[in-house]
């Protein structure tokens, strides 16, 4: 019951608080206001990562060798960025927030479409039209104005 209630607020929590960053930083007048605004999407990111932790344990499939090969080289984009922030935050040039936040971004989506892959498929149902020959006399037309409406 926890997790079912722990996780979604997590994710929630990291939208507002990716939504306030972005009002709070907005105007840009100072320093703060210009970090907030650069860093709005990691909140955002965190959201995503949860989402995509809620979804795998939904996934019915196990981890083949390929699957772990995808999540673990996601992991290490995500890893990359986030040091890449740092980097960029630290004695490195601002340019690199970026270029760091992309890296966190294609990580998730490497490991959100190694999840969806993973979830259970829901059965396919396919419908086929039976064209019948106008000789059929077995099957009586409904439109047929020789006979009387039934109510």
């Amino acid at each position: 019951m926890l997790r079912t209630v722990l996780l979604p607020a997590l994710a929630v929590a990291g939208v507002i608080v990716s939504v306030a960053m972005v009002v709070i930083g907005y105007p840009e007048a100072n320093g703060i206001q210009t970090v907030l605004l650069e860093l709005s999407s990691l909140p955002l990111s965190f959201a995503v990562a949860v989402g995509i932790v809620i979804l795998d344990r939904r996934a019915v499939r196990p981890l083949g060798r390929r699957t772990q090969v995808v999540l673990l080289t996601g992991l290490g984009f995500i890893a990359l960025g986030l040091l890449m922030m740092m980097w960029a935050y630290l004695p490195g040039p601002r340019e690199l927030v970026h270029i760091g936040q992309l890296l966190v971004w294609i990580g998730l989506f490497a490991g959100l479409l190694v999840t969806i892959r993973r979830l259970p498929r829901r059965p396919f149902t396919s419908y086929h039209v039976i064209e019948r020959d106008e000789d059929d006399e077995d099957v009586e037309d409904p439109a047929d104005p020789g006979q009387a409406p039934s109510l």
